[in-house]
């Protein structure tokens, strides 16, 4: 047991260190520089980190996605706030770990080899997934917006 233990957590970590080092990647080729390079990598980290711990509490990954999104999300905004740059820099750099494209990879791989039953429900589970991440990236912006919304008015009414 202990060893199987110790095993899943250094997968993990090869993984998250993987998120981070692709994430830096997309940051170069989009042409992001310097400090938000690095915090980019650390939000994909960030969320691929949420993504895998959310897994021993969810038995499917659609609730694992939709956390690891908010968490993402909630981290891009704030970062936004305090690096004074746009939300969407972080976010997207936050996302690129969550992208389904295993599974848009295997739909079409059985769409071509003409299994149409299980292409569809690979079709059906990726815009599963797809949904899961833009509700847990809407929820959490509009979490965000609604709070800074209300402690302005909190503020001026002072």
């Amino acid at each position: 047991m202990r060893f199987i233990l110790k095993e899943y957590i250094l997968t993990g970590c090869i993984q998250c260190i993987c998120a981070f080092c692709g994430v830096l990647g997309f940051g170069v080729i989009f042409n992001v520089h310097g400090k938000n390079l690095i915090i980019g990598g650390i939000g994909g980290m960030v969320s691929w980190l949420v993504y895998l711990i959310t897994g021993i509490f969810f038995s499917n990954d659609i609730g694992q996605y939709f956390i690891a999104a908010m968490v993402g999300a909630f981290f891009s905004e704030l970062l936004a706030v305090i690096r004074r740059c746009p939300a969407t820099i972080f976010l997207v750099s936050c996302l690129i770990p969550l992208v389904p494209g295993g599974t848009i990879f295997y739909t079409m791989q059985e769409l071509i080899l003409g299994n149409t039953q299980k292409s569809l429900h690979l079709l059906i589970y990726t815009f599963e997934i797809s949904a899961s991440i833009a509700l847990g990236i809407f929820l959490a912006s509009f979490l965000v917006r609604t709070t800074r919304k209300l402690l302005h008015r909190k503020r001026n009414r002072l």
